[in-house]
């Protein structure tokens, strides 16, 4: 079930407890064992899993920052032959938004890497939810990022302070988050907007069969969607 965005003026200092560490760590294990074997790749996690935030439930999202082959993840791949949900998609957000090959590894772990270049401000999406690489999972390292709820997560030895994300204390969000102050206004717009219509925001996917590659269907995207072929063009 989607997350609501919460009200403007929710704040906590939230302690964790030993089942919580537990789930952190326990999830934090997966993550690293794919990350370790396609260190190359400059792989990261993302998400409640890099600020700590974590539940039972949460989804385990890598991300690879730029464009690889589809071949340099075979090491993974390799390692999940077994798992019957494996599923590949090409997901376009917005029409303006760069196409992305999404991985779905297990039930609860995904990956997720550009088929084109990102702009800056794509880069700092990732920013803005948090995200570590191998070396800081090793060094048990969390950091501040924004959850689905709109608020700011901000690590605490106990656990962390939650503090609701508005134009009010943007400016203090963009600095801790060291991304650009229009990308907060542009997150705030956007889940406000999606939580107020009830869309996913998913402007675009394309499920790839067992036989195809992320390079053919992104050319037959091309040849079949204008805002698509719009993108791709720029990354020519």
């Amino acid at each position: 079930m989607r997350e609501k965005v919460a009200g403007e003026t929710d704040f906590a200092n939230v302690h964790y407890d030993k089942a919580h560490w537990e789930i952190l760590q326990e999830k934090r294990e997966k993550a690293k064992s794919i990350l370790m074997v396609i260190p190359n790749l400059t792989p990261r996690v993302y998400g409640s899993i890099a600020r700590g935030d974590v539940t039972p439930h949460s989804d385990i999202d890598i991300i690879i920052p730029f464009s690889i082959d589809e071949y340099q993840l075979l090491p993974v791949l390799e390692n999940f032959d077994a798992e019957p949900l494996l599923m590949r998609e090409v997901v376009q957000a917005t029409p303006l938004a760069a196409l992305k090959a999404v991985i779905t590894l297990s039930s609860e772990i995904s990956l997720t890497f550009p088929l084109v270049h990102l702009f800056p401000r794509e880069h700092n999406f990732f920013r803005f939810g948090g995200s570590i690489d191998l070396e800081g999972l090793h060094a048990k390292t969390r950091v501040p990022g924004v959850n689905k709820k709109l608020k700011l997560v901000e690590p605490t030895p106990e656990g962390h302070i939650e503090t609701r994300i508005t134009r009010e204390n943007a400016s203090y969000a963009a600095k801790l988050l060291d991304i650009t102050i229009e990308t907060i206004y542009e997150r705030i717009r956007v889940l406000e907007r999606r939580d107020k219509v009830g869309r996913t925001g998913i402007f675009l996917k394309r499920t790839l069969g067992p036989d195809e590659s992320f390079s053919d269907v992104l050319r037959q995207i091309e040849a079949m969607n204008p805002s698509a072929k719009r993108r791709i063009s720029r990354e020519k």
